[in-house]
């Protein structure tokens, strides 16, 4: 009869019990329990999060790891996952360049850089340091589908770090609870399939991915307008229809003449940009469609010279009856106020009270009835 050390019932005692560890014990309560903890860590967290997706990379540990990983992903565009070995928690992101994203989460002034200390993956990485993440490549895509890619495992998985960034509009912060709802029911009455338990341990000794030393040309010019934001940009219209979903703000700000400071701005107060467009960094409901698939195609570029062309305009004023019935849109309080004869700070108030006056209901937004 075979006899196993009490040190391997335990590490496989903790790898069957995983999901119930982390769900009502922290770390520290059970690395004081159990001091083998540490060994099986990375494998309950990764077979958790591979319930849910089948990457075609995966790298144990981020900091370990580094080198090949350089190797692997150079030039690569797709969608990746960084995995907190900790508490399970994960990010999202995806880059035309996956090399050179590693290596900027690998750079401790990258991620102390003011522009970029205030994401939740950035603090995560400073927090707990690389050795504890893993790194998921989840699919190789064409440049003109990356953010379209992104988007969906981030809609379909919910990552803690994308949900949570500051900055984006106050529509995000309402889904919070729907979103913890979401979480909670993904987590219950999962079963490993044969197939998902093969793809594990395939996964967990360091198979290759079929894309594997497959090149992707990339427009240089693409290259150059790279974001340093490490999410994209969700446009859209006033009647809160998704538009287009851009690669990172940077691409966005300089494709419509702005900066990136205003972008960042206008996603966190969730107010019209130039009387027309919301930016947000996360999709309003989860199961929007952008009607402009491809940022880079023409129909993509005729919104740019749309939202080009209105750069006058900062805060338009939306009139209505009194039945709400949309009568006029005013490039602004100015021009509203000479069309209607009604002083601007009066019009000022009642958009902000959207409260009627004098048979008008004015409004710094579209009305949804």
């Amino acid at each position: 009869m075979i006899r196993y050390s009490p040190k391997i019932i335990i590490i496989y005692y903790l790898v069957f019990m995983c999901e119930y560890i982390f769900e009502f014990l922290d770390y520290i309560t059970i690395k004081y329990l159990c001091p083998y903890y540490d060994l099986v860590c990375s494998t309950c967290v990764l077979i958790k999060i591979l319930e849910q997706i089948k990457p075609i990379k995966i790298y144990n540990h981020f900091k370990d790891d580094r080198q090949q990983l350089m190797k692997d992903q150079k030039e690569k565009i797709g969608v990746y996952c960084l995995v907190n070995l900790i508490n399970g928690k994960i990010y999202i992101g995806s880059s035309i360049n996956l090399a050179v994203r590693m290596r900027n989460y690998l750079n401790t002034t990258f991620l102390k850089n003011k522009k970029n200390n205030n994401l939740p993956i950035i603090s995560a990485l400073l927090k707990y340091g690389h050795d504890k993440f893993a790194v998921l490549i989840l699919e190789y895509v064409d440049i003109e589908n990356l953010a379209i890619r992104e988007t969906y495992y981030i809609t379909y998985l919910l990552p803690h770090y994308n949900i949570l960034k500051q900055g984006y509009s106050s529509i995000g912060y309402k889904q919070t609870e729907a979103i913890k709802q979401m979480l909670t029911e993904l987590a219950k009455n999962r079963i490993h399939s044969d197939k998902t338990k093969a793809l594990i341990s395939r996964a967990l000794v360091g198979e290759n991915n079929p894309f594997y030393n497959k090149n992707h040309s990339v427009d240089s010019k693409l290259r150059m307008i790279e974001a340093n934001s490490a999410y994209p940009v969700y446009i859209y219209n006033s009647f809160r229809e998704l538009l287009v979903i851009f690669p990172s703000v940077s691409s966005l700000a300089k494709l419509i003449n702005s900066n990136h400071s205003t972008i960042i701005i206008n996603i966190k107060n969730g107010s019209l940009f130039r009387g027309e467009w919301y930016f947000s960094n996360l999709p309003f409901n989860l199961t929007d469609t952008p009607l402009i698939s491809n940022w880079s195609s023409k129909e993509s570029n005729n919104l740019i010279l749309e939202i080009i062309n209105n750069y006058k305009i900062k805060k338009a004023i939306f009139v209505y009856n009194l039945n709400k019935e949309f009568i006029f849109k005013f490039e602004g309080v100015t021009h509203a106020q000479k069309e209607l004869n009604i002083n601007h700070d009066i019009i000022k108030k009642y958009a902000l009270l959207n409260t009627p006056y004098k048979g008008y209901i004015f409004s710094y937004e579209r009305l949804m009835i």
